[in-house]
């Protein structure tokens, strides 16, 4: 009926402030409190948390870039 739903949740770090898709099969979650990022399987049932990246104080946002996306840029405080 075209309204949203939701599907799963998934445990990430604290205060998740933005996420990002990397690709069909990755989203990347920053979160603001833990210092770092969070890189999510969005293809695996359910969908789980493959690799914490620690990142520097607060990060804020990513965003990709490069061939394949091979590049991730994350602002910090």
């Amino acid at each position: 009926d075209g309204t949203l739903a939701r599907e799963h949740s998934i445990p990430v770090g604290l205060e998740p402030v933005a996420v990002a898709a990397r690709n069909s099969n990755e989203v990347w979650v920053v979160n603001h409190l833990s210092d770092s990022v969070s890189v999510v399987d969005v293809t695996s049932t359910p969908p789980r948390v493959t690799r914490t990246l620690l990142v520097g104080d607060e990060p804020r946002d990513i965003v990709f870039a490069g061939t394949n996306n091979s590049r991730a840029f994350v602002t910090t405080a």
